[in-house]
């Protein structure tokens, strides 16, 4: 058997989390599940002995800078917040030696040292995870060259190949990537240009975004809602459901509802918690997003994904009626979060997506992603005669131009939005 390849420098495996239980005199760290609102250890399956938690940790293993593995730990007064905390203190501990970079480094040492700046300044766990995928192909294309070696025409001739062989989008993220390490290697005098400049982009050809007309858009809240069409009628291991039976058991509807009423996207929705929304004022504050962190699991992050993103929406008055009733049937999560999963966790993106994409397949309208939400509000908006600038606000989009962010005001609640989606859903 092949030993287990070591964590790539400045990087951490799995956090796992542990209750912190007193047991004859001593603390001990336990893995600990809840049952019935009472901890139990998961040896303990038939669940005799209940346990008292006076907090949570949460440890990990993490490669620092000089090579050696070391298990890392931290505490807090739950197993997200602990989790939280050791994150924190993982980050801050790998940040690069830049004075490690020279002329002669490695590609493979340079990829390590941008990964670790990519951190301390905070990227979303989306890019990261998205930029360490590009890197595996930059790696082993390229891991052993010189940075003093890498040529635009070498670079170049990497790229192509990772075009023709992998595709456009893989070629187009490593090319971001490897910009990005040149830049860095420029900064820290490892180089004294940055040679991926000169190298061709990558085209990709775009789709036109579709949105929704008014009676397709009620049709799939008539759907959803009261839809007698089956769901699954060849499935012999499902039992058959309505794909109305089919959303309310899976809790879609009220999630779908939300895409209407704000153009959010599908990791805010997820993140918005009872505490972001005002349903006395009609608003709901978008500042975070949930995510998947490869060895952590699903986290909810306190940024989103552009700095426009942070915002104060309206709430349309359907949206407000389903809240409120909503409010009254939850069962309170730790996380506090609108949507939990059902097992009073953080909902997953891609396990939302999965079951939206059973209902639009069910319904012939395979081409209605969570994204196409985004759009049929922006053309509701722009067919309302609204600006640029609000639907830009709305969908917490970067800057249209120059001009109207200098001259115009941000972060104002658009009230006249959730007036226009009330005229259209029914």
């Amino acid at each position: 058997m092949m030993p287990r390849p070591p964590l790539p420098i400045g990087s951490w495996g799995k956090i796992t989390r542990y209750g912190i239980v007193e047991q004859d005199g001593k603390t001990r760290h336990l893995d600990v599940r809840n049952h019935g609102g009472k901890f139990y250890r998961v040896k303990d399956k038939d669940h005799e002995h209940p346990l008292h938690v006076a907090g949570w940790v949460a440890k990990a293993r993490v490669r620092d800078l000089d090579g050696v593995t070391r298990l890392a730990e931290r505490g807090g007064q739950s197993p997200a917040k602990a989790e939280r905390n050791l994150i924190q203190h993982l980050t801050e501990r790998t940040v690069p030696v830049m004075d490690d970079l020279k002329p002669n480094s490695r590609i493979s040492l340079l990829w390590e040292m941008f990964e670790a700046h990519l951190i301390n300044e905070n990227k979303a766990s989306a890019t990261l995870t998205r930029y360490r995928y590009a890197s595996g192909y930059i790696l082993k294309g390229l891991g052993n060259v010189r940075i003093q070696e890498a040529t635009t025409q070498r670079l170049d001739g990497f790229i192509q190949a990772l075009k023709t062989n992998t595709g456009e989008s893989v070629a187009k993220s490593a090319r971001v990537v490897l910009s990005g390490m040149f830049g860095l290697a420029v900064r820290y005098g490892a180089a004294d240009r940055n040679p991926i400049r000169d190298v061709g982009t990558i085209k990709m050809e775009s789709k036109p975004a579709r949105a929704l007309s008014v009676d397709q858009l009620n049709g799939i809240f008539d759907a959803i809602r009261h839809s007698p069409e089956v769901l699954n009628p060849k499935n012999k291991i499902t039992p058959e459901q309505t794909v109305s039976e089919y959303c309310t058991a899976a809790d879609l509807t009220d999630v779908v509802t939300m895409f209407a009423a704000t153009g959010c996207r599908i990791s805010e929705v997820l993140g918005v918690r009872w505490s972001d929304i005002d349903l006395n004022g009609k608003t709901v504050a978008i500042n975070g997003k949930v995510n998947r962190i490869p060895g952590a699991g699903m986290i909810r992050e306190d940024l989103t994904k552009t700095k426009a993103g942070q915002r104060l929406l309206p709430l349309p008055n359907f949206a407000v009626s389903m809240l409120m009733r909503r409010q009254v049937e939850a069962f309170g999560n730790v996380h506090d979060v609108v949507f939990p999963s059902t097992t009073g966790n953080l909902r997953d993106p891609s396990g939302v997506s999965k079951q939206w994409r059973k209902v639009r397949t069910a319904l012939g309208m395979d081409w209605v992603t969570s994204h196409t939400f985004r759009k049929t509000v922006a053309t509701v908006l722009d067919g309302e005669g609204m600006s640029a600038r609000i639907g830009a606000d709305q969908l917490g989009h970067a800057q249209i131009s120059m001009t109207q962010d200098v001259y115009m005001g941000r972060g104002v609640v658009h009230t006249e939005v959730a007036a226009a989606l009330d005229r259209i859903i029914r």
